[in-house]
């Protein structure tokens, strides 16, 4: 196979950025396979960072990978929430196509499916050492947890830091959902879990497993747990933000990264070293109380008040508006054009693909994957041919993006039964914010694009059940 740099896709927060020197460094330089780190933060905002627009947290090393890298304006995740996006970024496929569509909890009973072909699994037919740390959120029974699916060692939560018993849904369900655990493997080594300390516990074990396989390919994939509620930093950050714990949580992550680059650094990885980075959906914002058992659920998940920004975006987390599914996501590396905004959408199924590009992995013939080799639009030699997104609330489709245009379509109100669907029509390369609906103008271009979401639905065939 063609010889390539190590590639650390690390999405949401690569820091302490290695020098400029190193980004001239040819892709084949390295080892006959890439080594793999993927970073993915929880419900970072898109105005969180720095180099994105944001000004309230301090983001120095994420900033410093856009300016050395290629940054994209419009990456996007196919939902906004947890499971379906991370079943999107392991699969390389809509979340529709197996299920893993709605969020699952404590007391869930599914989870991925043995079928499904994940990046960790693709890896290790290239030789790779394998290894999670941080949170799975695509099932917790034993023939779901990551051990089971491609990795040789895991130490995270199986779900996100707010799915205990402390959650007002825990009442609503009327669901004795367990203290929070954290696994070594398959076994909890801790419950309930201390997340004050998380972040550099995490760091540790990412530093360790690169340092344990530093002389082989490996894939580290690094699912950070922040900045989702429950809120918690370390002491060497609570407090130390201009904008409560939330920012202190973020900030913190940044230094986590940096940690990482480091290690790089130390063991001569540097030079070898592609670095992507993104989130798995946006921010999640202040809503009104759901009904008598949610109250003082604000002060229970943010305590100190502080909340994300998706600014300039609307809408925020479990929404389609671009709030919700169009997230951060940085390419920085050997190979990869230095100082580039790339304006052209993609999506994080293309993770997949260009991973196996870059390992020289053979794709599966026996499925449809949905993402598209990204190697070419980093190098500046290509570009995505697709430019049409779908967008999922559960298993309905709730929005298209089509070159500039994005459809937003808005189901009726429960009390509204005999209703229809709304559609919002928005031109996104003038109105990203999408304050200025354009369907009564445009009833062509919003026919088409309901055609093609009609097509899209058709074209899946049976749809498996959602994941419960």
């Amino acid at each position: 196979m063609k010889k390539h740099a190590l590639i650390v896709l690390a999405m949401t927060g690569l820091a302490c950025m290695l020098p400029a020197s190193s980004i001239a460094q040819n892709v084949s330089t390295g080892g006959t396979n890439p080594n793999v780190i993927v970073i993915l933060a929880d419900d970072l905002g898109y105005g969180d960072l720095g180099c994105y627009g944001g000004t309230k947290i301090k983001t120095p090393n994420i900033d410093r990978l856009a300016a050395q890298g290629v940054r994209f304006t419009d990456f996007y995740v196919p939902a906004a929430i947890c499971t379906p996006s991370r079943a999107a970024l392991m699969t390389g496929r809509y979340p529709i196509r197996n299920g893993l569509t709605g969020l699952l909890w404590p007391h869930s009973k599914d989870g991925i499916d043995a079928g499904e072909l994940t990046i960790a699994e693709l890896l290790k037919t290239r030789g790779y050492a394998t290894g999670l740390i941080g949170k799975w959120h695509l099932g917790h029974q034993p023939q779901h947890l990551p051990m089971r699916h491609g990795f040789d060692e895991w130490f995270g939560m199986p779900w996100p830091n707010d799915q205990d018993q402390r959650h007002p849904l825990a009442k609503i369900l009327k669901q004795d959902w367990p203290p929070l655990p954290l696994y070594r493997d398959a076994k909890i080594v801790e419950q309930p879990v201390e997340l004050d300390s998380l972040t550099q516990r995490y760091t540790q074990e990412c530093i360790r497993f690169i340092e344990t396989h530093k002389d082989k390919p490996f894939f580290l994939y690094y699912a950070s747990h922040a900045p989702h509620t429950y809120l918690a930093a370390s002491k060497d950050f609570r407090g130390k933000s201009a904008g409560g714990l939330f920012c202190d949580m973020v900030e913190e992550l940044d230094w986590s990264v940096g940690q990482i680059t480091q290690a790089l650094n130390k063991h001569g990885l540097d030079r070898k070293t592609l670095v992507f980075f993104s989130n798995d959906n946006g921010a999640a914002l202040k809503t009104p109380h759901q009904g008598p058992a949610w109250e003082g659920s604000d002060a229970l998940f943010h305590p100190d008040g502080s909340y994300g920004s998706n600014a300039p975006l609307r809408g925020g987390k479990q929404a389609t508006f671009e709030g919700g599914v169009r997230v951060p996501a940085i390419a920085w590396g050997p190979g990869v054009r230095a100082g580039q905004v790339e304006r052209r959408p993609a999506i994080i199924m293309d993770l997949l693909p260009t991973i196996a590009a870059a390992a020289g992995a053979d794709l599966p013939k026996d499925r449809v994957l949905d993402g598209e080799n990204l190697m070419p639009v980093l190098a500046g030699t290509g570009h995505r041919h697709g430019q049409e997104f779908f967008f999922f609330t559960g298993q309905k489709i709730t929005g298209i993006r089509s070159g500039k245009w994005k459809l937003k379509i808005e189901p009726p109100s429960k009390a509204a039964t005999a209703a229809q669907d709304a559609v919002l029509l928005f031109d996104l390369e003038q109105d990203v914010g999408e304050g200025n609906d354009l369907a009564a103008e445009n009833p062509q271009i919003a026919t088409e694009l309901l055609r093609k979401v009609d097509e899209f639905r058709k074209s899946l065939g049976t749809i498996p059940p959602a994941k419960k």
